[in-house]
């Protein structure tokens, strides 16, 4: 995305300061292509973002939590060798490019002091991550490249290049100078910019040419105050960038890390998730659109079978005819119910006697039929409705999470079991769980494997549980027996609201009930349950407020 330019990278840079003489700590995989370097710094951990995807590449900072990947690749056990327990000496950008190095400085396996540089390259399809010594000569790529873009040759034992351009870097210059570089250039669109200076995007570029002297506005907005936000661009799609400039503004953040940490989070995680099992939204979209289907097509078949007292009518109409053994195509008779006539269709192969015999036949199957459609109706209905909540719950899935729908579906016989997963040994799902200030855990289950373990085996009778009302959403429970308080009741309620299908709305009813009055439904799936003797309470969700709980890891 070209949102995520030199410019927004120059000025993400300063928000690194608080990185300097930190210490790496943890360095952990999420996924192909992404890390999460912990550096304690100031007695804080800071946890740095760090992703070479085609699609989201971007670096910040982040509170968000990821999974960790259980068998990391062999470059990320290299890097935890190489630079696990190394300072922070610096944080450098590269000519106004969309490259960021960390200069480290530590101690190798004899004890002496050296300097390693690791190098982000944050160029979309081309983004790579590069390890190298204090002479640049490359320890380790991400990714290794021959002769690839920018001419250069990205392996082990290669002296690194930065990538070289004609661009002129926008920050070396004064206002005066960038104003006279403008008008020699003879600078008229929006593209002019891009083409003549490194790392601007149409983002910078296009707003300036609202004003009749843009020349004057470039510098201004290159050093303003950033402003992070998310909002509609040009095209009228949604945006983001250090400042909104004159857009139209959707949300505005406190730093550029907590926008790119929530602009990209969930897209990304919906990415990883479609790769790691094989697409399962799209999946679930097409069993949703073919049960649809089937109910259109049952409720058809339905009203043609409860039209089938015609039949019972022909057949009783059909004995009053004169003639029961003509063999003829149809006969008219009279409707003695409404004084009518009516033309009955025969089978002509036999007598009027054994087609009255047939209609009564074809009457006592259409009752049939109408009980068994009604009954596969409400079968249909029922997996609409549990399909539905599987695709809520994907929208808002962990890879780990998707992967235990996939195992539920699996089970279910809606998916093949791949081969390679026929001897996977179960595990006990992974709860999402908060630690309150008192000591309180409150346990979160975040798909139907997760609901029905924790409502069903891990929490106990007396414990109580919440669900909001009337919707789709998690099963969440507080494990203490006690007298619950007024602010655990409200964080439960707070819970279950956020984690639903109503997260976006306000005054939301959440339901409360102890465990021991929660029951399955009979023909339902196991996720779907009753219960009584249940108390409500209404609360907005507040995401700011479930952020700043603590989860226990």
């Amino acid at each position: 995305m070209m949102s995520f330019d030199g410019v927004l990278l120059n000025k993400l840079k300063n928000e690194f300061d608080i990185l300097k003489t930190g210490r790496i700590s943890k360095i952990i995989e999420n996924g192909t292509t992404d890390f999460i370097l912990t550096i304690r710094a100031n007695r804080i951990n800071h946890n740095v973002m760090l992703s070479f995807s085609s699609d989201f590449a971007r670096i910040h900072l982040t509170d968000k939590t990821y999974d960790t990947v259980l068998n990391p690749k062999s470059f990320t056990m290299l890097l935890r060798k190489h630079i696990e327990g190394y300072f922070i000496e610096d944080i450098l950008t590269y000519h106004n490019d969309r490259v960021i190095y960390f200069k480290l400085t530590g101690y190798n396996e004899m004890q002496d002091k050296n300097t390693k540089y690791l190098i982000c390259e944050v160029m979309g399809r081309y983004s790579n991550m590069i390890l190298t010594d204090s002479n640049y000569v490359i320890i380790e790529a991400l990714k290794h490249d021959g002769i690839g873009e920018f001419n250069r040759t990205i392996l082990p034992n290669t002296t690194y290049e930065f990538p070289t351009t004609n661009k002129l870097n926008p920050y070396d210059y004064t206002k005066d100078e960038l104003v006279n570089i403008i008008k020699e250039n003879k600078v008229n669109t929006p593209k002019d910019y891009m083409n003549l200076f490194n790392g601007v995007s149409m983002n910078l570029s296009n707003p300036i040419f609202r004003y009749d002297i843009h020349y004057d506005k470039f510098y201004d907005y290159l050093h303003i105050t950033p402003k992070p936000s998310t909002f509609t661009n040009y095209k009228g799609k949604l945006d983001f960038y250090y400042h909104p400039f004159d857009n139209e503004i959707v949300d505005e953040y406190e730093t550029i890390s907590s926008l790119l940490d929530n602009y990209y989070y969930k897209a990304d995680l919906q990415a990883k998730v479609r790769l790691k099992t094989n697409d399962l939204t799209s999946f679930v979209n097409k069993q949703l659109i073919k049960l649809d289907k089937k109910v259109v097509k049952l409720e058809s078949d339905l009203r043609e079978s409860e039209d089938s007292y015609i039949f019972k009518l022909y057949g009783e109409l059909l004995l009053s005819y004169p003639k029961l053994h003509e063999k003829t195509n149809k006969v008219t008779v009279l409707n003695y119910y409404d004084n009518t006539d009516v033309t009955i269709e025969l089978d002509p192969k036999v007598d009027v006697l054994a087609n009255s015999s047939k209609y009564y036949k074809k009457y006592q199957k259409s009752k049939t039929a109408v009980s068994h459609i009604k009954e596969q109706i409400l079968l249909t209905k029922n997996e609409i409705e549990y399909f539905n909540v599987l695709k809520y719950q994907l929208e808002n899935a962990s890879i780990n999470e998707a992967l235990e729908i996939q195992d539920e579906l699996i089970e279910g016989k809606y998916l093949f079991k791949n081969v390679n997963n026929k001897n996977k040994k179960k595990v006990k799902p992974k709860l999402l769980t908060y630690i309150l200030d008192n000591g309180t855990l409150i346990s979160v289950g975040k798909n139907n494997i997760q609901n029905e373990y924790l409502t069903h085996k891990l929490a106990t009778p007396n414990e109580m549980w919440f669900h909001i009302k009337d919707g789709a959403g998690s099963h969440v429970v507080i494990h203490n027996t006690n007298m619950l308080s007024e602010d655990e009741i409200r964080t439960a309620a707070t819970l279950a609201a956020y984690y639903s299908t109503y997260s976006s709305s306000s005054s939301v009813a959440v339901d409360y009930t102890k465990i021991r009055n929660i029951k399955k439904i009979p023909g339902k799936k196991n996720c779907f349950v009753t219960y009584t003797n249940q108390k409500t309470i209404y609360i907005d969700p507040d995401i700011k407020f479930v952020e700043k709980l603590r989860i226990k890891k």
